[in-house]
């Protein structure tokens, strides 16, 4: 049997669901967000709360390079989402999961002048101990951050979404952390981490693809 891999402030949010099939992956067959375990939003979070899980769901909906996509969720100051899929993450080469968010840059010439909300990934294996891409920089580049590569790839474009050279968003190596497999993700709003450029409204999820 195949297993699931991987709160508005004040205010807790469930959501699940699960699925069971062949052990058996097409590895050119994408794989994204099948359900959301929990949702906890902090102040300024909450757009499109009503929406999840299928706001975060399926392939991102990028803006490219100088526009951010509104199909997120927000998760406010420290807010917090945790993420399963139909699949088991797994270390492969390279890029195993790539995070989409919404950031743009203000000039396309210049890779530094992007809006960047930030946000802490962590993995986890039994969603109870988690393993955490470290998110320090308050200044570009933004390191491990998820939140600060602008997104290509969108369903009106040929653009793949599991190409990381190609479709945006931010990308993450299980090897990084000396993670095998991971059958959760968690992103967190990097909260007062956040960057002097950019708002306060924290980070905004559009989607997750998993590569391996």
């Amino acid at each position: 049997m195949r297993r699931v891999s991987l709160v508005v402030f004040g205010t807790s949010a469930l959501f699940a669901c699960s699925s069971a099939s062949s052990d058996a992956v097409d590895p050119h067959v994408a794989h994204y967000v099948t359900s959301v375990v929990s949702f906890t939003a902090g102040p300024g979070g909450g757009f499109q709360q009503s929406l999840l899980p299928g706001v975060v769901e399926g392939p991102p909906h990028g803006g490219g390079c100088c526009q951010g996509s509104t199909d997120v969720v927000s998760l406010g100051d420290g807010g917090e989402i945790v993420l399963a899929f139909d699949v088991e993450i797994t270390d492969g080469p390279g890029v195993d999961f790539l995070v989409f968010e919404n950031p743009f840059l203000a000039s396309k010439s210049d890779p530094s002048s992007v809006f960047a909300e930030l946000g802490e990934v962590s993995v986890s294996e039994d969603g109870v101990t988690w393993s955490t891409f470290p998110c320090t920089a308050t200044t570009y580049p933004y390191g491990s951050c998820a939140g600060w590569h602008p997104v290509y790839a969108t369903p009106d474009d040929p653009v793949d979404p599991t190409d990381p050279d190609k479709a945006g968003g931010d990308p993450f190596d299980l090897a990084d952390l000396g993670v095998a497999r991971a059958k959760f993700v968690r992103i967190r709003d990097a909260g007062s981490k956040r960057p002097a450029c950019c708002g306060t409204e924290g980070f905004d999820l559009d989607a997750v693809a998993v590569l391996h």
